[in-house]
């Protein structure tokens, strides 16, 4: 598959970010009276979060041929969603860099930074989606695009979190923690599975308008990939359920499978979302 690094930088930057949203809803729940601790907390989240933004920057220029492409890139930041991102991606991931080596050697989580890296952290996710709604492919320019990269965003961060973050809280923060987190990837799963209908439906509108432009071999891989795509849906909705199970419940057995469940389901259906351009 050639749109492999696509496929990881993706998912690595939306993960990043998602990441990035739970560390910033739990910096209010962190005690003030001891910033030490607090940053101690938090550390490991922050240096995997920035890993991954930093790993799937790097896989993206895998997909360039030559790494320096990405500066001609740059050159276009008025028209181009790409540069966009770029740029976007460049200063999330400055912002959170900033933000973990204050926690590695200053022993100090500034609360003003978090807030900052997931506010340009929700800006690159929409240029990254906004390079392919509006590209020449037809099965990419809908609104479901948006969608589909914002709810991996929410669905790999509550995962991350829920090991990472929440249950190295207190009780009652763990419990809120993870009770937040399953009602976003609830929602996101259910929002997503509600304008599945309507994306059908754009696609069989562009059929019927015989648009020479429609890329017919994109329609058949839609079909050809049904299977995927049920599997991924039936991973997503387990995951959904099992996570608002573990969050009501605990039980590290459950936390277990929702995670392998709705990463799993994320890979299946990036997999197919770059297979249909």
């Amino acid at each position: 598959m050639h749109e492999l690094p696509l496929l990881i930088f993706t998912l690595l930057v939306q993960l990043s970010v998602g990441l990035t949203l739970f560390i910033t809803l739990a910096l209010p729940r962190q005690p003030f009276g001891d910033r030490a601790a607090a940053t101690r907390t938090l550390r490991l989240p922050l240096l995997i979060a920035c890993a991954s933004a930093g790993m799937g920057l790097l896989c993206s220029t895998l997909h360039l041929g030559y790494p320096l492409n990405a500066l001609h890139a740059l050159r276009h930041v008025s028209s181009s969603w790409l540069s966009r991102e770029i740029v976007f991606a460049a200063a999330y991931l400055t912002v959170l860099g900033l933000a973990t080596l204050l926690a590695l050697f200053k022993q100090a989580l500034w609360r003003t930074l978090m807030p900052l890296a997931l506010v340009v952290g929700i800006v690159d996710v929409y240029c990254m989606s906004a390079i392919y709604a509006h590209s020449s492919v037809v099965t990419w320019t809908h609104y479901t695009t948006w969608l589909t990269f914002f709810g991996s965003t929410i669905l790999l961060g509550a995962t991350a979190q829920a090991w990472l973050i929440a249950r190295h809280q207190a009780l009652e923060t763990r419990r809120r923690l993870l009770s937040t987190g399953a009602m976003l990837v609830v929602a996101a799963v259910a929002v997503r599975l509600l304008f599945q209908p309507a994306y059908i439906d754009y696609l069989s509108q562009m059929v019927h308008r015989d648009a020479a432009t429609f890329p017919y071999r994109s329609l058949d891989a839609w079909y050809d990939l049904a299977n995927v795509r049920a599997v991924g849906w039936l991973l997503a909705v387990a995951g959904a359920a099992l996570m608002s199970v573990s969050a009501q419940r605990g039980g590290r057995g459950v936390l277990i499978c929702a995670s392998l469940a709705l990463v799993l389901s994320e890979v299946l259906f990036r997999y197919v979302f770059f297979s249909l351009g």
